[in-house]
């Protein structure tokens, strides 16, 4: 009941792009867990070794608050989303706004206890220099980036 309430305060133009977070999500969901990534990559953007920035990327408001809604939605379900999961939500959101951006895939190695070494991945969403979604603190390498770019238009 708290969060219905909650969401009931919340302004209309928020409560839009909670929902489109929460489609997107969903299809999200649905293309990670059900299709293999080397049929929905492209999808994605140009592939480019390491990290790369969107050339025409700008500062933009609304890139943090998609990053805010992806987030929500996510936090609102038990945090079930993975971080591939998010960035792919967050930069289909972009790219209906013609936000140019950078999703990154990265790696972590660890060695365990017994000196075999443990892997993790991680994606984040970049606009610009700045990482809008799937902050790390570093320690990931990145491996490849799928970027969005589109000449900038100013703010639609």
């Amino acid at each position: 009941m708290k969060r219905l309430r909650r969401f009931l305060q919340v302004p209309l133009p928020r409560k839009r792009m909670l929902a489109e977070a929460a489609m997107q999500l969903l299809l999200a969901w649905l293309v990670v867990r059900v299709v293999p990534f080397r049929w929905w990559s492209h999808w994605l953007g140009d592939s480019i070794s390491g990290e790369a920035d969107p050339q025409d990327a700008i500062d933009d408001q609304r890139a943090r608050d998609i990053s805010w809604a992806v987030t929500a939605i996510n936090r609102a379900v038990g945090g079930r989303y993975t971080c591939l999961m998010l960035a792919v939500a967050a930069q289909r959101m972009l790219d209906r706004r013609h936000i140019s951006s950078s999703l990154v895939l990265g790696t972590f190695t660890e060695y365990g206890e017994d000196r075999c070494p443990i892997m993790t991945a991680h994606a984040w969403l970049r606009v610009g220099r700045q990482v809008v979604l799937g902050h790390h603190d570093g320690r990931y390498a990145a491996v490849a980036s799928f970027v969005r770019s589109y000449r900038h238009l100013g703010n639609e």
